[in-house]
């Protein structure tokens, strides 16, 4: 979905809250945009046309996004604990917003929870080092259903193969 197409899907409350966040944060803010652009780019060059379902290249965006939007707002403080809760906020908002059905809700929400996870040990790499990573984690992920235990997994989990 185009940026554009996002923020026409908003409803009223949703452009208050982002408009809020936007007054609040204008620099994370940018950021954000800018690692949600990459990220779309990236994945689409990774997983053309696939990235958008509940699979292993979903897994791979989310994650991916998480470290970027960090990535890119921790240019614009040294506050790494500022930046991570910033990035839990703008992230799991869009999982309010986005039409998904719960457990690919609960899917996308800890694929972001690793990505910041894994942020930490990777804020210092290159974006191509940062792919590579998450790639060979791919190698690992987990299938999931409603009895799995995501609180117990510290894979990357995807619904459909």
């Amino acid at each position: 979905m185009s940026k554009w197409k996002i923020i026409k899907s908003l409803n009223f409350k949703q452009v208050i809250v982002l408009l809020g966040w936007f007054l609040k944060h204008p620099i994370f803010m940018y950021a954000t945009f800018r690692a949600t652009v990459k990220t779309l780019r990236i994945a689409q060059k990774r997983f053309p046309n696939t990235h958008n379902f509940d699979n292993k290249a979903n897994a791979f965006r989310h994650a991916l996004w998480n470290i970027l939007i960090a990535k890119k707002c921790l240019k614009f403080s040294s506050d790494l604990e500022q930046v991570l809760t910033w990035t839990k906020q703008i992230t799991g908002w869009h999982e309010e917003f986005s039409p998904n059905e719960i457990l690919a809700k609960k899917m996308d929400l800890k694929n972001n929870q690793l990505g910041r996870k894994w942020f930490s040990i990777l804020k210092n790499e290159s974006i191509l080092k940062i792919e590579e990573y998450l790639i060979e984690k791919l190698c690992s992920a987990i299938k999931i259903n409603f009895d799995s235990p995501l609180d117990k997994i510290d894979n990357l989990v995807f619904l459909e193969d």
